[in-house]
């Protein structure tokens, strides 16, 4: 028997995306960043498969000879992000924009998008820690509801509409196979990640980083 923590999913605290290189692996050094921030209202995730083919062959007489169905198989998912804060270095680590710098001073004030963001794709990752699951809570320690996107590229900015209502950020991407060597920044989680993996869940002890309007350096 193997004993489980099950949890009941709900809301959603702050996320943190992490810079990564081409391989998945986090960047670190001068070149690093991660943003964390809670100015978003949703993350919607769309599991794809490819639909096997369906194999028939027909016998002479016009009776099946041979009918058989290749597996569907998960392919990716993709991830949908809708925010209601427009963070520059967020918008320049997943899209690959480019920071722009006020006049008034060098703090990152903007961002431009352009063709020139093909060329180098961004690379990133994705976790979301929600609130504390109830359950855990009687244990006396709380364990956070966590997910992990390891490995996310082909961002790309949903439609938007500039007008009385907010407007809306939304970043749509597709996850790619993880790294071993993605462990966000915590050993804890070393040990949950298998080669391949595209998304997880689990509940840990490890509280929320704190929301800022910053790029940080990784780790």
């Amino acid at each position: 028997m193997v004993n489980l923590l099950c949890d009941a999913p709900a809301q959603g605290l702050v996320v943190r995306v992490i810079k990564l290189d081409s391989c998945g692996v986090p960047v670190t050094g001068a070149a690093s960043a991660q943003i964390v921030m809670d100015g978003f209202t949703q993350v919607a995730v769309s599991p794809q498969y490819d639909t096997g083919d369906r194999k028939i062959t027909r016998k002479a007489n016009g009776t099946l000879c041979q009918n058989y169905k290749l597996p569907d198989q998960f392919t990716n998912d993709e991830v949908t992000i809708d925010f209601c804060v427009w963070n520059p270095g967020l918008i320049v680590n997943t899209i690959g924009a480019r920071l722009l710098t006020g006049s008034f001073s060098p703090t990152g004030a903007g961002f431009a998008h352009g063709t020139w963001s093909n060329v180098t794709p961004a690379h990133w990752s994705l976790e979301l820690w929600g609130p504390p699951s109830a359950d855990s809570c009687a244990t006396g320690v709380p364990l956070y509801s966590y997910w992990f996107w390891p490995h996310l590229a082909d961002a790309k900015k949903g439609d938007y509409t500039i007008g009385a209502d907010p407007t809306m950020l939304q970043i749509i991407a597709n996850t790619y196979d993880g790294s071993t060597l993605w462990t966000a920044g915590a050993a804890w989680l070393a040990a949950a990640i298998v080669a391949g993996d595209h998304q997880g869940k689990l509940l840990t002890p490890v509280a929320p980083p704190a929301s800022t309007c910053n790029i940080l350096a990784y780790p």
